[in-house]
């Protein structure tokens, strides 16, 4: 399963980025995640479910996700148009030629939590994960 190693990569990531924003307890992991990255997102969240209960910091950490609507643009005719899945060809002219410009992305995008000076909530955002 693809979803679980990108859960234990996300973990990894999680942990890391919340050590240096000063995070002892996380709560809330923001993924933006595309609609064409290949990322099956009930897949990753069963996964993710059973991996943050390894680690004390993110157990019960609740993991959203946002979605990114994939875009492609056609080399031959310049239209653009919404992606679910990868196409071959442009939905307009039927050309082989087009260009996936957004919709691929699998980013931790924000970690929100407890830091350990007085236990208000801290945040974080960045984090880019590269799936694939």
């Amino acid at each position: 399963m693809h979803e679980f190693s990108l859960a234990e990569d996300l973990l990894k990531l999680a942990i890391d980025e919340a050590s240096k924003a000063g995070i002892v307890q996380l709560d809330k992991i923001t993924v933006r995640i595309g609609t064409v990255s290949g990322v099956n997102v009930d897949a990753l969240e069963f996964a993710w479910g059973f991996l943050r209960d390894t680690e004390e910091i993110t157990k019960n950490t609740e993991l959203v996700v946002e979605h990114v609507q994939g875009i492609g643009r056609c080399k031959s005719c310049g239209r653009e148009s919404e992606l679910d899945r990868i196409f071959l060809f442009c939905p307009y002219c039927e050309s082989p030629s087009l260009e996936i410009i957004s919709g691929r992305e699998f980013i931790l995008a924000r970690l929100e939590g407890d830091d350990d000076s007085d236990h208000s909530g801290a945040e974080s955002e960045k984090s880019e994960m590269k799936n694939g």
